[in-house]
């Protein structure tokens, strides 16, 4: 059950130039940045984009949607559709755990059905620590791109956009570090528990199918311990936000007070473009679609929540980032960069 072919395999147009990159060892991590050869001189506010691979790729994989990206934001900028004032925008790339660079243990990206008895464990704690590199290097970038004294940028604004393996990591970044404003996540899912739920059905795992309901003791067992489920609960967005949510859900009055509270605190004054395959087998929206559901009714009932949420379901799409996404996502971007939404300060 492996993500064995790329996402992004058919997303770009080849027409499409590359930026320039400079690489960066930040806090012993192998950083790539796009883009700052072309910041116009025009500019003192950087808007900073991360951009996180899928499972079974490499940063290298997100040069051509940096390049994209970038090149439709400075075309903005030329043609005076920026915004007033204006700003630069440059984007970051870096290996997730285990990936690239940073692999230690092969096996340890694989699924159930590729004999990797500890799927649920690897994956999860890969993509969450994905979230803490990012906020990591989101607080020493400045210091290593803009270090002289007579530079005139500075960084004001961060977005992060994250395909399959980096979705899921998106949610976390958007969630739990309040410097960053603004996110989109492709083929990703806001729920673990359901999602390795679905994977443990079709993968047809001893701890699933061997009681009557299937699937009654899996939360817990080896295949999803119990310090697992406590992780989960604590930086899952479904976790944390609306435990135990289902089709069959409906929050009573005092969880619905609790979540909205929650939102407000974690979401509030931010922005998420969600976008997914209408036919994904990998990471089915279904498995997110209640939370989703719930998230997108409380916001628009509740004005004051100042969360702005998008939730797109490309109809005959698979797991991968079709050239239609990718569009959607570029647009959604420039238009978030023109209204503003600058970094909150954290302590983080």
């Amino acid at each position: 059950m492996a993500a064995t072919t790329n996402p992004l395999h058919s997303t770009h147009p080849a027409s499409i130039p590359p930026v320039s990159k400079q690489r960066f060892a930040i806090a012993g991590i192998l950083t790539t940045v796009y883009g700052l050869s072309e910041l116009p001189s025009s500019v003192e506010s950087v808007a900073c984009l991360w951009l996180l691979h899928p499972r079974l790729q490499t940063q290298e994989t997100m040069a051509p949607i940096a390049a994209q990206i970038i090149r439709a934001w400075n075309a903005r900028v030329v043609e005076g559709r920026a915004g007033r004032p204006s700003k630069g925008l440059i984007a970051v790339s870096f290996d997730q755990r285990n990936h690239g660079s940073r692999e230690v243990e092969a096996r340890a990206n694989m699924a159930w059905r590729e004999n990797n008895p500890r799927h649920a464990q690897d994956m999860f704690s890969c993509y969450h620590g994905t979230s803490l590199d990012t906020s990591l290097l989101l607080t020493h970038l400045q210091s290593y791109i803009f270090s002289s004294a007579c530079s005139p940028y500075h960084l004001t604004q961060h977005l992060v956009l994250g395909i399959s393996l980096g979705g899921h990591a998106a949610w976390h970044c958007i969630l739990h570090d309040p410097r960053i404003t603004a996110a989109i996540v492709i083929i990703g899912t806001p729920d673990y528990t359901r999602l390795m739920a679905h994977r443990a059905a079709k993968s047809k795992l001893k701890t699933w199918t061997s009681t009557s309901p299937p699937g009654a003791s899996f939360l817990g067992s080896e295949d999803f311990p119990r310090a697992l489920i406590d992780a989960v609960a604590r930086y899952d967005p479904a976790g944390l936000l609306l435990p135990g949510i289902d089709e069959h859900f409906k929050p009573p009055k005092e969880e619905l007070r609790r979540f909205k509270g929650l939102v407000q605190q974690h979401l509030g004054g931010k922005r998420i473009l969600n976008l997914s395959g209408g036919v994904d087998k990998l990471v089915p929206y279904a498995v997110g679609e209640p939370f989703l559901k719930i998230l997108q009714k409380t916001i628009q009932e509740d004005r004051e929540l100042s969360v702005e949420f998008e939730d797109v379901v490309f109809d005959g799409i698979g797991h991968t980032m079709s050239p239609p996404m990718a569009d959607k996502a570029v647009h959604w971007i420039c238009d978030v960069l023109s209204k503003g939404g600058e970094a909150k300060e954290s302590k983080i």
